[in-house]
């Protein structure tokens, strides 16, 4: 099983980089006139990217409980972190920007929350390496 899934996988993107070459190419060649195109493939590798995302994980859990149980945990995690950055966030849309891009108290508490959750992992991440490296420098 396997075994195919992972053949599957591999001339899945050979395909799909088949047909990003392609349109490079032609939209090298073409110039602005592809824009349309490029904007709809993306957002087809988007679509794929994000239902590999959710499949994955389901397809993991499924097959391994006992370690699908730990996965869950680790997204319970972030979904924690997220709601402390979300309620660490402000809804403040002073600036005459917001205004123009139709930026609602709601949307920037969202976003505030996406940042403040991006710099608590980046720190948790530069710690983690700085005590990894220490600690291999010292046995």
């Amino acid at each position: 099983m396997t075994e195919t899934l992972n053949k599957i996988l591999q001339i899945g993107l050979v395909v799909i980089l088949a047909i990003s070459l392609v349109l490079f190419v032609i939209f090298y060649i073409n110039g602005e006139s592809m824009a349309v195109t490029l904007m709809t493939w993306a957002y087809i590798l988007f679509g794929i990217t994000v239902a590999l995302l959710i499949g994955f994980p389901i397809f993991f859990f499924i097959k391994n409980p006992k370690k699908g149980v730990k996965f869950l945990i680790v997204i319970a995690g972030f979904v924690v972190l997220y709601l402390i950055s979300y309620a660490m966030a402000s809804d403040a849309t002073n600036a005459d920007i917001y205004e123009k891009t139709g930026v609602t108290p709601e949307i920037s508490k969202f976003i505030g929350g996406g940042m403040i959750m991006t710099y608590i992992l980046a720190g948790i991440t530069v710690i983690t390496l700085a005590v990894s490296g220490i600690a291999k420098a010292f046995k």
